[in-house]
């Protein structure tokens, strides 16, 4: 007497189908999950806020200006002469040019503190000539320098200063050297940076 195989089949027939339809039930769970926790559901949390009370702060300034600088001109021999016309001047070694300038600083900060120096460009005296044309400045009233030729100045130093730039012509120069040269005043310039140590 056999026995019939039919009902046995169709259940194993009924399995996949009906994990199939849980299988998508999980994912569908899974994805409005995620999408809830992502911002995409209606759940909210509390939060408050309170502004402060504290006023309005202002940045600080740093400035610099120059006034109306003058020139002389000292040699080995002889005392020193004004200069009102710099191209007209021809140096030789042993000359010292000295710039008598006025130097107006404005800092405004209550931590503030920057460096004024005088610097030269790469093009002030080229050639064999450069290592004898020096330039050095003094600062009254600001103390020591912190480099060369840079001095450190506070809110409190901060004004209108005087700086005396001398571009000195080394009188040891030797063999001709640097005849005919150009010496391009131009290339100095005063900077005032804020310092950082």
């Amino acid at each position: 007497m056999s026995q019939s195989t039919e009902p046995t089949a169709r259940i194993r027939a009924d399995r996949p189908a009906r994990r199939h339809r849980r299988t998508k039930a999980i994912l569908a769970i899974a994805a409005g999950t995620a999408l809830l926790l992502g911002g995409g559901g209606t759940y909210a949390f509390w939060t408050t806020q309170t502004a402060l009370t504290a006023g309005t702060v202002s940045s600080g300034n740093l400035a610099l200006s120059l006034g109306t600088g003058s020139w002389s001109l000292k040699g080995v021999l002889g005392q020193a002469t004004s200069v009102s016309n710099l191209t007209n001047v021809k140096i030789v070694p042993g000359d010292v040019l000295t710039l008598t300038q006025p130097v107006t600083v404005t800092l405004v900060g209550d931590t503030l503190a920057a460096d004024l120096a005088v610097t030269q460009g790469a093009s002030f005296v080229t050639g064999p000539a450069a290592p004898y044309v020096k330039v050095a400045v003094n600062i009254t009233g600001l103390g020591a320098q912190t480099g060369t030729n840079t001095y450190r100045v506070t809110p409190a130093t901060a004004g209108t200063l005087t700086a005396t730039v001398t571009v000195t012509f080394d009188s040891t120069t030797p063999n001709l050297v640097g005849v005919n040269t150009p010496v391009d005043l131009n290339q100095l310039a005063f900077s005032l940076t804020q310092a950082s140590s």
